[in-house]
C-alpha cells in the first residue's frame, strides 16, 4: 500500500495547469474545423447542447469536451471540472453547465458575457420534460391521440411541490443541514405503479402530495418564525411560479418519472388498440419509442428558459 502523502498543488500551479489545458483546446480547433470548443459536464449533456447550438447557429461547428484531466492527472467530468476553466474562456472556448440553483441564487459571473452557458432550469433534462414537448411525443407515439395530458399533470405536480421548493431555497440559506438537497431529491423519486396513469396521474400526484405536505408541516413547526415569502417573491421575479416549478426541481428525478409514465401511457394505448405486440401498430408498422421521441426535439421559442439559452449562445457567438 502506498503511504506517501497526496501531493498538494499551489493556486498558481492549478491556474497554470488549467490555463495550459484551455490553450490546448483552443489550438486544436483548427484540426476539428470548429467554431468553438465547449467543455460540458459529461457525455450525456452533448445531445442537448448540440441541439441548442445547432438551432442558435446552424452554420457553426462545435467541438464538445465531455471530460478532461484534473491537475492530479485523472480524467474528470462534472460541473466542478468545467468551472476550473472559468478564468480562461473566450470566443473560442466556452463551458456549458446545468444551472442547479445557480440561476435562482444569482451566482456572480455565470453568464454568456463570461462565455458560460447555463440551462436556467435545474438541468438539461428539465427541457426535455417541458409539458408541450411531452404531449407532442405522446401524440406521435399514439397515432395523434392524447390519452394523457402532461400539461395538466405537470401543472398539478408544480402546485404540489412549489411550497416545499420554496422551503428548500429558504433553508439552503438559513440552515442547509435541516433540508439537504439529497433528501429533497429522494422525495421526488415517485413510484409508477399499475394505476399510475389513472385520472391523468392522480395516484402519482397523491403520493407526492402526501410527502410534501408532511415535510412542509414539519418545517412550519420547526421554524415558526420563518418567513419564506421573500424567497417566493424572488422566485417569481426569476420566472418560477406555482405552474412551472417542475422546470426547477432536479431534472434527473423528473426525467425518470416522465419516461416511466410515458412508456406506460403508450403501452396502455397500444393494448387498447389490440396491437399484436408492444411496439407494433394494427397496420404492422413500428411505432416510435416514447423517450426517443421526447428527446428528438426541443420547444425553441416557447418558454423563457429555452429563449434565454439561445440568447446567451448568440452573445457568446458575437451575434448580439
Amino acid at each position: 500500500m502506498n503511504s506517501e502523502p497526496r501531493p498538494r498543488f499551489t493556486d498558481e500551479e492549478k491556474r497554470n495547469f488549467y490555463a495550459a489545458a484551455a490553450k490546448r483546446f483552443k489550438a486544436e480547433l483548427k484540426l476539428y474545423g470548429a467554431t468553438a470548443a465547449i467543455h460540458i459536464e459529461n457525455k450525456n449533456d452533448e445531445m442537448f447542447w448540440r441541439q441548442v447550438l445547432q438551432h442558435a447557429y446552424p452554420m457553426g461547428r462545435f467541438r464538445f469536451i465531455a471530460s478532461s484531466r484534473n491537475i492530479g492527472g485523472n480524467i474528470t467530468s462534472g460541473c466542478t471540472q468545467c468551472l476550473q476553466y472559468r478564468d480562461f474562456l473566450d470566443p473560442h472556448f466556452w463551458i456549458a453547465i446545468d444551472s442547479d440553483y445557480r440561476y435562482l441564487t444569482e451566482e456572480a459571473d455565470i453568464d454568456a458575457n463570461h462565455y458560460i452557458l447555463q440551462t436556467y432550469t435545474y438541468s438539461f433534462e428539465n427541457h426535455y420534460c417541458y409539458a408541450a414537448n411531452l404531449n407532442r411525443a405522446v401524440r406521435e407515439v399514439c397515432d395523434g391521440s392524447l390519452p394523457f395530458d402532461f400539461t395538466a399533470f405537470l401543472t398539478d405536480y408544480s402546485r404540489i411541490i412549489y411550497p416545499l421548493f420554496v422551503w428548500q431555497l429558504y433553508l439552503q440559506g438559513v440552515d442547509p443541514e435541516a433540508f439537504p438537497k439529497s433528501v429533497f431529491h429522494r422525495l421526488l423519486s415517485l413510484p409508477v405503479g399499475a394505476r399510475a396513469t389513472f385520472r391523468n396521474g392522480a395516484p402519482v400526484l397523491q403520493v407526492l402530495k402526501e410527502r410534501t405536505s408532511k415535510m412542509v408541516s414539519h418545517f412550519r413547526r420547526q421554524y415558526p418564525e420563518a418567513d419564506p415569502t421573500w424567497y417566493e417573491a424572488r422566485c417569481n421575479a426569476l420566472g418560477v411560479n406555482r405552474s412551472n416549478a417542475y422546470l426547477f426541481v432536479r431534472g434527473h428525478q423528473l426525467y425518470d418519472l416522465i419516461v416511466m409514465l410515458g412508456h406506460k401511457i403508450c403501452q396502455e394505448y397500444r393494448q387498447r388498440q389490440h396491437d399484436p405486440q408492444d411496439g407494433e401498430s394494427k397496420k404492422g408498422g413500428g411505432l416510435p419509442n416514447f423517450e426517443r421521441v421526447m428527446t428528438s426535439e426541443l420547444c425553441f421559442g416557447e418558454y423563457d428558459e429555452i429563449r434565454n439559452i439561445i440568447s446567451d449562445a448568440h452573445i457568446a457567438l458575437g451575434l448580439k
